[in-house]
């Protein structure tokens, strides 16, 4: 396995006041021509957050708030790539657009624009994750989502009563209603 395998990045799908996500078009080897989330590695001792908002201002020219992680995706193509990229949220604070050597443009596009871009597998299923094209149908060959779901445990409001059973809140206590003797008075059929 090549040293340094995976490589880990951060990037960063960032909003405008439109709500338009910022692309810029790969200006080297692979995916060349396509529209890319701008980002890359995170460097030793380097936060995710930190690393996602440098490798922006290096390649765009903008200062950009990172807001949140919204997932991580891993690429596996054997026997020389590995990476683990994780994106998160992110505003533009400062700065002014200006596409770097890695990239030759840059533009925010609205959701009904994104679906007729030349993107990667990738940011096409990362922009499917985000709501913001249709669905794709499979996850191209090599590339897995890694999920984490946090589930909430619902615990039942209670309280001890002064012999130390628990009892019922009495938003949850039912109401008894008081019993009556059923006389069923249909005649018998033999």
């Amino acid at each position: 396995m090549p040293e340094g395998l995976p490589r880990v990045g951060s990037a960063l799908l960032v909003r405008d006041e439109a709500n338009r996500i910022l692309l810029g078009k790969r200006n080297k080897d692979p995916q060349r021509g396509s529209w890319i989330i701008p980002g890359g590695k995170i460097r030793p001792f380097e936060s995710i957050g930190g690393a996602g908002a440098r490798e922006l201002r290096e390649e765009t020219g903008l200062d950009v708030e990172v807001q949140g992680q919204f997932r991580v995706y891993e690429i596996i193509n054997p026997p020389d790539e590995h990476r683990i990229v994780i994106y998160s949220w992110g505003k533009v604070v400062g700065g002014i657009a200006k596409a770097s050597d890695d990239i030759s443009e840059l533009a925010f596009f609205s959701s009904d624009q994104l679906s007729d871009l030349q993107t990667s597998p990738l940011v096409r299923r990362v922009l499917a994750d985000a709501g913001l094209v249709a669905r794709v149908a499979q996850l191209s060959p090599g590339i897995e989502q890694l999920n984490f779901v946090f589930l909430p445990i619902l615990l039942p409001s209670s309280k001890k009563n002064a012999s130390g059973k628990l009892r019922r809140s009495q938003e949850t206590r039912r109401t008894r209603r008081p019993r009556t003797p059923r006389r069923d008075n249909a005649p018998l059929l033999f």
